[in-house]
């Protein structure tokens, strides 16, 4: 309720929460991967064959998939907000902006169906 409230009045604050929501999940997630790094240690074999194959280990489980695509859904959209804002500051031709910010968007749908691509090849 306080949410709807305060969008209503203040349009941009929807815009806001969601970059602080998603610097809450890239946050989570980088702690979350920091402590398994550290508890699993899936770089300290002797050969480059070893190294591989735990790293793949590590990362091959669907939570952990799971877990990363939100991790860069996430990215992908803290950087689409953040881009944003700075094109509506700095750039004043609105044809500009239009054709900078359509750029941006394809680039990053792109970023995420690469992404999506190197996930579930692993």
């Amino acid at each position: 309720m306080l949410i709807q409230l305060l969008t209503h009045q203040y349009p941009g604050m929807r815009l806001w929460l969601s970059q602080r929501l998603t610097a809450v999940v890239m946050a989570i997630y980088i702690v979350l991967l920091l402590v398994l790094l550290l508890i699993v240690q899936p770089f300290g074999h002797t050969t480059w064959q070893q190294n591989y194959a735990a790293w793949i280990e590590f990362v091959s489980p669907v939570w952990f998939k799971l877990a990363t695509l939100l991790f860069f859904m996430s990215l992908l959209m803290h950087a689409w907000l953040g881009v944003a804002d700075v094109l509506k500051d700095y750039v004043f031709n609105k044809v500009l902006r239009a054709y900078m910010q359509l750029a941006v968007d394809i680039a990053l749908v792109l970023y995420l169906f690469w992404l999506v691509y190197i996930l579930w090849n692993i």
